[in-house]
């Protein structure tokens, strides 16, 4: 059993060892965070001295709350997302891809859909608002709820709400 005891007192010795390493590295850092003190408060009375005035923010570290995330741009989100699927989702999906509430979404949703940014289908999904630009050869863009028509050279659409073409 003496073998054990060897094998557990050098463990115990090392360990010793690797603490009073770390000791004298910390008061190595201690050191040396003490001489790079004394050189930022030579640098600041050498600024005092010429007649410049140091930066607060630059020579004294920010310190920022801990605990606060950033306001995330919740709209800015959305819009990005229904661009990015280029499919209509409904609330729920919006939420559960941004990671947001669901009461929230729906908020910002109709807020949004009261700006004309997004829009709501029959089927209580939401799509993005994509302005169509003039097409140099005439032809029509449709959405996903039209039908483009060419007709005697000229563009018409077919709203699934009436069956009539319409012109443009």
């Amino acid at each position: 059993m003496l073998p054990k005891m060897e094998k557990a007192a050098a463990y115990l010795q090392e360990l010793e060892a690797y603490r009073l390493a770390a000791i004298a590295v910390s008061e190595e850092k201690a050191e040396e965070a003490k001489l790079i003190k004394a050189r930022q408060e030579g640098f600041r009375q050498a600024m005092e001295m010429l007649g410049v005035e140091p930066c607060p923010g630059v020579t004294e570290p920010k310190r920022s709350r801990l605990g606060r995330r950033k306001r995330r741009n919740i709209p800015g989100l959305i819009l990005t997302e229904l661009s990015f699927s280029g499919n209509a989702m409904t609330t729920n999906q919006i939420a559960t891809t941004i990671d947001y509430l669901p009461e929230r979404t729906e908020r910002a949703l109709k807020g949004m859909e009261s700006s004309g940014q997004i829009v709501r289908d029959r089927n209580g999904r939401w799509a993005a608002v994509i302005a169509a630009a003039a097409q140099p050869n005439a032809h029509a863009v449709a959405t996903e709820n039209e039908q483009s028509t060419i007709g005697n050279g000229r563009a018409s659409h077919v709203s699934p709400q009436s069956a009539t073409p319409q012109q443009p």
